[in-house]
């Protein structure tokens, strides 16, 4: 197992520094392996991104349970090897970034969902102002270990393929010349703030009315209560719609 997550090293070391010598996107298979040190192999390339490559990163977003985290294994659906390569370069060359993240958010203590939120966008620009040329392969494409945890953040109200637009925005927009990542926050700080959730009066509304929709031959006793419901519900949305 070492063995072979040293040979991925090497691989996402050699897409590294291709990219950051200015070699362009997209790459070959055949520029890669020439780069590999101390060599590389076409064998080699294949057991790292080929389609039957070992323990792809796809496939650890396939296990995930059913919902937005493992739909982040769509986003991973490349047309070639080197792109799937790219991919997984990026995680490898992040994630140093993100234990950090983490690292902080365990000694920050309480903090709100949207500060969260901002802080992981803040440490995915510090990474690609470092790495530039790798950040911006593959349209800007953000590690796909930054789209979970932005899904985790948001708790199921945002979908992978719009985490993804939403990060791919916020790189494109800080590589940008002239750029900063206090203005790239700024502009994207609506689309990271959690959508607010409901009111209780709300809630029961949206009960109330079910009810009445699913169940027409209830008890007249049932229906009153359920339209009494409806009226103390609106009269606590009111306050709010002013």
């Amino acid at each position: 197992m070492k063995k072979h997550w040293n040979t991925k090293v090497s691989y996402y070391r050699a897409v590294d520094s291709l990219l950051a010598d200015g070699h362009g996107d997209p790459l070959s298979w055949t520029d890669v392996v020439a780069e590999v040190r101390p060599r590389g192999s076409r064998t080699g390339f294949y057991e790292v991104a080929g389609p039957h490559a070992k323990k792809p990163l796809p496939h650890a977003y396939r296990l995930a349970e059913p919902g937005p985290v493992r739909d982040v294994a769509c986003l991973l659906d490349r047309a070639t090897a080197p792109q799937r390569l790219i991919d997984e370069t990026k995680v490898w060359s992040y994630w140093p970034h993100r234990v950090g993240w983490m690292h902080e958010l365990y000694r920050a203590g309480e903090v709100t969902r949207a500060a969260v939120a901002e802080c992981l966008v803040r440490v995915l620009l510090d990474w690609a102002v470092r790495e530039p040329r790798l950040a911006s392969a593959l349209e800007q494409s953000a590690p796909v270990c930054a789209i979970e945890d932005l899904l985790v953040i948001r708790e199921g109200r945002l979908g992978a393929e719009a985490a993804d637009q939403v990060l791919r925005r916020a790189i494109r927009l800080r590589l940008t010349p002239g750029s900063s990542t206090d203005g790239v926050l700024h502009q994207l700080r609506p689309e990271l703030r959690p959508a607010p959730v409901p009111p209780a009066g709300n809630r029961r509304l949206a009960q109330a009315i079910d009810l009445l929709t699913r169940n027409s031959r209830a008890p007249y006793e049932q229906r009153r209560q359920a339209v009494a419901m409806m009226r103390d519900a609106i009269d606590v949305l009111e306050p709010v719609a002013e």
